[in-house]
């Protein structure tokens, strides 16, 4: 009778705990951990999953897909591709390279998406080496006012090399660092990056769409292992891969 009645308050509690975990769960109480990434920052989530495009918007269908693990350029006209959550302040960590094509590979900030308009209307940064333009409307110019180019060594654009973007839509600031990754990385793979591009004008910060950008027809650029935080919440206005 002794052994039965351990044996059902065993039983018992046991039941108890695993409703309890269930009810928690469905409450919301218990929180699956985050995703790791190789940059030691766990406010940096993945935008891309390797697999589709979903969360990213298209300028014309046909323009992107995913190839290889990389989101890829087809080639086939000028245009662009937007991630759904838009940012002011923030911290963009992605790896590029150009398979082939007659002009830097090309990410957009700080644009809009209403009205639309060409590039949207945002500032851009050339990875990995620093070129840059603005297509803010009545500027659509180089930029060289508010644009400044440092001086790093050359990084070879057909293969893969680490880029992070940090800006600041409080002072208009945004500031890229990039580095080379060897033939071997893999996504675990990090580099120490240099400092290739700094922008600043007050005017131009402004919550908009994150963007990659192909400039023209004929170009394959590819895009994978990207990661975004915002807010910043770990060391803000300042890069984590230098």
């Amino acid at each position: 009778m002794a052994r039965r009645s351990l044996w059902a308050v065993l039983g018992a509690a046991l039941i108890g705990a695993a409703v309890a975990t269930a009810s928690a769960a469905s409450a919301g109480t218990v929180a699956a951990p985050k995703a790791p990434n190789p940059y030691g920052d766990p406010n940096l989530v993945s935008i891309f999953d390797g697999k589709t495009l979903n969360g990213w918007t298209q300028s014309k269908a046909g323009l992107w897909s995913v190839a290889n693990g990389t989101i890829h350029g087809n080639g086939t006209a000028r245009g662009w591709i937007y991630y759904k959550q838009q940012a002011g302040t923030f911290r963009w960590i992605f790896w590029v390279r150009q398979v082939s094509g007659n002009h830097a590979p090309t990410v957009l900030i700080w644009g809009t998406t209403v009205p639309l308009r060409d590039a949207l209307s945002a500032i851009q940064f050339q990875p990995p080496n620093g070129g840059h333009w603005d297509y803010r409307p009545g500027h659509n110019n180089g930029g060289s006012k508010f644009f400044k180019q440092v001086a790093h060594p050359k990084i070879n654009i057909h293969n893969w090399a680490q880029c992070e973007i940090i800006a600041n839509a409080k002072t208009g600031v945004a500031r890229m660092a990039c580095c080379p990754l060897p033939p071997t990385a893999t996504a675990a793979t990090k580099c120490k990056a240099f400092e290739v591009l700094d922008f600043k004008d007050p005017k131009a910060g402004r919550v908009g769409p994150i963007a990659i950008q192909v400039h023209n027809g004929g170009i394959h650029d590819e895009y994978k292992n990207l990661y975004l935080e915002t807010p910043v919440v770990d060391a803000p206005d300042k890069f984590i891969t230098t």
